[in-house]
C-alpha cells in the first residue's frame, strides 16, 4: 500500500482536534465514546494519519464545542491564487477538497471539491451549523442528497439548501471525475 506524502499547507486537523479535547481535558476514550468511533481511529485521526468523514468531522466538532469551520482556518489575503489553493481535509471518500476563500471571509466559505469516480461526501448523511450552503457544479454530474431526497445537478447546475438538514453528496459516475464549488455561510456571530 502507498501512502500520499503530506500536504504542503494543510490545516493539521487532528493537531487542532488533539488541542482542543485536552484543553477540555477530556481522554481519547471520553470523545471516542461520545463521537461514536473507536479509540484507535480518532488516535490515527488526532495524529494526522487518517482522514474522518464529514459526518464523523462534525460529530468530532459537537463533542468538543468546535465551530467544523475553525479547522480551516488559513492566514492570507482576499486574492487566492491557483497554486496557493490550500488542501483540507475534509472526510469522505476519493475527493480531495481545496479551500479558495481566505481566512478573512467570515460570511463565507468556498470549497472547490474534486471527485474521482464514485467519490462522495460519505456515505453517512451530515448536518452543518450553517445558515445556507449552495453547491454549484463545475464539471461532471452530483448527486446530492437532502433528507431522503436526492437531485441530479448536471454541469452549470447550482442548488441551495439548508445544511442543518442531513446531508451529502456524491459523483454521479463511476468513471468520470466531477469538480464542484461549496459555499457554506456560517450562522450570524
Amino acid at each position: 500500500m502507498t501512502t500520499s506524502p503530506p500536504i504542503r499547507n494543510s490545516p493539521r486537523i487532528g493537531a487542532m482536534l488533539r488541542l482542543k479535547r485536552r484543553q477540555l481535558d477530556l481522554t481519547l476514550e471520553q470523545v471516542a465514546a461520545a463521537a461514536d468511533v473507536t479509540k484507535g481511529f480518532l488516535s490515527e485521526v488526532e495524529r494526522d494519519k487518517a482522514s474522518p468523514s464529514v459526518a464523523l468531522l462534525v460529530r468530532l466538532c459537537d463533542v468538543l464545542s468546535l465551530p467544523v469551520g475553525s479547522l480551516f482556518s488559513t492566514v492570507g489575503s482576499a486574492v487566492v491564487r491557483k497554486a496557493e489553493r490550500m488542501p483540507i481535509k475534509f472526510g469522505g471518500a476519493r475527493i480531495s477538497d481545496y479551500l479558495l476563500s481566505p481566512s478573512s471571509a467570515v460570511k463565507a466559505k468556498v470549497i472547490m471539491s474534486d471527485l474521482a469516480p464514485g467519490g462522495s461526501g460519505g456515505e453517512a448523511l451530515y448536518s452543518l451549523n450553517c445558515e445556507e450552503e449552495f453547491v454549484f457544479v463545475l464539471k461532471g454530474r452530483l448527486l446530492v442528497r437532502v433528507d431522503d431526497e436526492e437531485t441530479a445537478l448536471d454541469e452549470g447546475d447550482a442548488m441551495t439548501f439548508d445544511p442543518r438538514r442531513p446531508h451529502t453528496f456524491r459523483n454521479a459516475s463511476e468513471s468520470l471525475p466531477a469538480q464542484a464549488l461549496f459555499m457554506l455561510m456560517p450562522p450570524p456571530a
